[in-house]
């Protein structure tokens, strides 16, 4: 019936075999997939190695599976994500990102504007150097500053801090929606797997900054200090306009998808590091003097399952279930990182054909129903598409032809 309104069916049933193995063969990537519990503590499973690529449902099930106690099963390598999973976290963690660019760019202008060895006449006595304590707290500060941020850290390079041959403050919190945060100095991990020296994003930053500071930012500064004492007027800085060099966002480095397994933040975490500069010993040439990082949680990320561009980098594009021929796919923020976070709509002319509230089918219930398809269990999935939209257009047509019958018959 066209132009009638039905009822979401009450008892479900087996899919026929024909329509289960139509739906294989569209999503050729299920028909060796299984969503029932294996046992993950045996190390020598490697069901969940061998399919932690093979879909998007098994990729979070590798993803869940690891924990604190069971990444000890696992290879490092294994803990470290294919970098298109990550999709999305330059978007949506850009917030985050700026805040570690704010502070590695405030100790670039001071590093860079400030020398304390600077003699000036009068009673005016130069800046002291960073302190610890400054460090530690500026670094403490962006964990405190936004919730998402999970730790904070700022590692300098060898020789580069004051009295310090490696200083590396990292602040961090061990549970969401807290007032307990807490503080180390990463220096004392001088192993030479631990030590953040030999880490990926540090040596790459490095590694891409150790000679070749054109491409940073220029940003000029106009700085005025008071004349005396008492400062009834202001005077010009000896060196004015000065001006220093820093990295903006893309100067910066992502990582991909990772588990920190004995780490002090052990959860699947997305980073975001920052350089900073700072003038040689002879204040001639700039150098790199460190990094600030940010990590925030994958779980949080919103995962887009919608159709894209062939070259987006996007590893779950076009894992929707949506009918393609009658629907298309629209992805829905805040769901994080879990499947279903989209809907499906009616293509024009198709339309909802069942009596609802709304004119759409949830992702979440799209991927429901697909699952117990694929695990031969009672499901109602191929009923989850839209219909031909002809109800009005049959009455709207049925009363044009009788006015244009009634014109004619009065015409002749």
């Amino acid at each position: 019936m066209i132009s009638g309104i039905q009822k979401m069916p009450v008892q479900w049933e087996l899919a026929p075999w024909y329509i289960r193995e139509k739906y294989l063969d569209l999503h050729y990537n299920y028909r060796n997939f299984s969503w029932f519990p294996t046992p993950y503590e045996d190390p020598n499973d490697t069901t969940i190695r061998e399919q932690r690529n093979l879909n998007v449902d098994s990729t979070l099930k590798f993803i869940k599976v690891v924990n604190e106690t069971t990444c000890k099963l696992f290879r490092p390598q294994e803990l470290i994500l294919n970098g298109d999973i990550g999709f999305g976290a330059e978007e949506q963690y850009e917030n985050e990102a700026l805040m570690a660019i704010r502070l590695a760019n405030f100790i670039s202008s001071y590093l860079q504007i400030v020398d304390p060895e600077e003699v000036f006449p009068g009673k005016r006595v130069p800046d002291k150097p960073l302190s610890e304590d400054q460090m530690m707290g500026e670094t403490l500060a962006i964990v405190l500053g936004d919730s998402k941020i999970w730790s904070a850290g700022m590692y300098w390079e060898r020789n580069k801090f004051t009295n310090r041959t490696l200083f590396a403050p990292f602040a961090y919190k061990t549970e969401e929606n807290t007032r307990s945060f807490k503080m180390q100095d990463l220096a004392r991990l001088n192993s030479t797997e631990k030590v953040y020296l030999n880490k990926h994003w540090f040596k790459s930053l490095k590694n891409r900054w150790m000679t070749n500071f054109e491409e940073l930012e220029k940003h000029y500064l106009k700085l005025h200090l008071r004349h005396n004492e008492t400062g009834v007027f202001l005077q010009k800085f000896e060196q004015y306009p000065t001006f220093y060099r820093a990295a903006s966002l893309r100067h910066g480095h992502w990582t991909t998808p990772y588990f920190d397994c004995g780490g002090l933040v052990p959860m699947w975490s997305i980073s975001y590091s920052s350089p900073f500069f700072g003038w040689d010993s002879l204040r001639v040439n700039l150098e790199f003097k460190g990094v600030v990082t940010v990590t925030m949680r994958l779980d949080k990320l919103d995962m887009n399952q919608c159709p894209d561009d062939y070259f987006t980098p996007n590893a779950f594009k076009g894992s929707d279930k949506c009918d393609r021929e009658t629907s298309y796919c629209v992805p829905i923020q805040g769901r994080w990182f879990e499947t279903g976070g989209y809907k499906c709509e009616c293509l024009q002319g198709y339309e909802y054909p069942f009596e609802d509230q709304i004119t759409y089918y949830d992702g979440q219930l799209v991927e429901a129903e697909f699952l117990s398809l694929v695990n031969n269990n009672k499901t109602r999935y191929d009923m989850l598409k839209c219909r031909l939209a002809k109800g009005t257009s049959m009455t709207s047509s049925f009363v044009i032809v009788i006015l244009t019958v009634i014109i004619l018959y009065l015409n002749f």
